[in-house]
């Protein structure tokens, strides 16, 4: 087989979690104002996904600091 792909950087597990997640918020936003869904509809989904996945639930001990509160 050929190795013609150019080579990628290797990138930590902190910065591909952060591009998974500024790729996500993009698709939510484009949904969002596409009018395909609400932001409470997928709010209600994450806590079905937490309530039949218990396992798959961030401890709040799990953070250093507290994320903060927006208003």
């Amino acid at each position: 087989m050929s190795d013609d792909r150019p080579k990628r950087e290797s990138m930590s597990i902190e910065e591909a979690t952060i591009s998974n997640m500024w790729e996500i918020a993009a698709i939510v936003e484009m949904l969002e104002r596409k009018s395909l869904y609400k932001k409470q509809d997928l709010y209600d989904i994450i806590a079905e996904l937490h309530r039949n996945n218990p396992r798959a639930s961030i401890p709040v001990t799990s953070f250093l600091n507290p994320p903060a509160h927006r208003n």
